[in-house]
């Protein structure tokens, strides 16, 4: 791994645009059903923003890389549950996961447009709610905004702390097999933070569903 990472490191700073590239297509592969499960975008994205930092490449280049592909790859997935509807659903390779897509329906039922924005910060659902959305025939305006104000969100969260592993790890001098062996460590970190942060977002989601059952429960009249 610290191989690839010390190639990694060389190609970016011979071609400092690879990076913003890069973490586009990474922004937007997070919210594209299956390829969003498989694919570790959120890790990656902190790893090429640290490793961006020895190329000198401005970090609003690469938050503005991850808002712009994290828009767009939620505007795909919906526009093809827009234009396929429950019928995408039922072909390969989307019927090979039916329980990722139940999750995903009962969590729009549940949650409406907010499900939009809190789906992006949870594991697995996130590549499939911007699709049921479009099957479930969300209104595109609401559907936009809560994508936009969700990826104003997500963006700096992934970009601005690989940023710092990079300057961290620019201030020691390292070299580029130093700088690969750092990286991995210090991503292994963010990474256990990210799904922290997920964590504690996911149960607080359905904390807040439970204690507003218990309410409407408790406001129904007796007898």
């Amino acid at each position: 791994m610290t191989f690839h990472f010390s190639k990694i490191v060389a190609l970016i700073s011979a071609h400092p645009h690879y990076a913003a590239t890069a973490v586009f297509l990474l922004a937007l592969s997070e919210a594209v059903p299956v390829i969003g499960t498989v694919v570790p975008g959120s890790t990656l994205i902190v790893g090429i923003s640290a490793l961006a930092v020895g190329a000198s490449i401005s970090p609003w280049l690469l938050l503005v890389a991850a808002v712009i592909g994290a828009i767009f790859g939620d505007g795909l997935s919906f526009w093809l549950g827009q234009r396929y509807h429950r019928g995408i659903l039922l072909h390969w390779p989307l019927n090979r996961y039916p329980q990722f897509i139940d999750r995903a329906e009962a969590f729009i039922a549940k949650y409406g447009v907010a499900g939009v924005f809190l789906g992006r910060f949870i594991a697995i659902v996130r590549a499939f709610v911007p699709l049921v959305a479009g099957v479930l025939k969300m209104s595109p305006r609401h559907f936009y905004a809560a994508n936009i104000l969700s990826a104003l969100a997500w963006a700096p969260a992934h970009v601005f702390p690989g940023v710092l592993i990079g300057l961290a790890i620019g201030l020691t001098g390292a070299s580029p097999e130093q700088l690969a062996i750092l990286l991995v460590s210090g991503m292994f970190l963010v990474s256990a933070t990210v799904l922290a942060v997920r964590f504690c977002v996911s149960s607080n989601v359905f904390l807040l569903a439970r204690l507003r059952t218990s309410r409407r429960r408790s406001e129904r009249p007796l007898g």
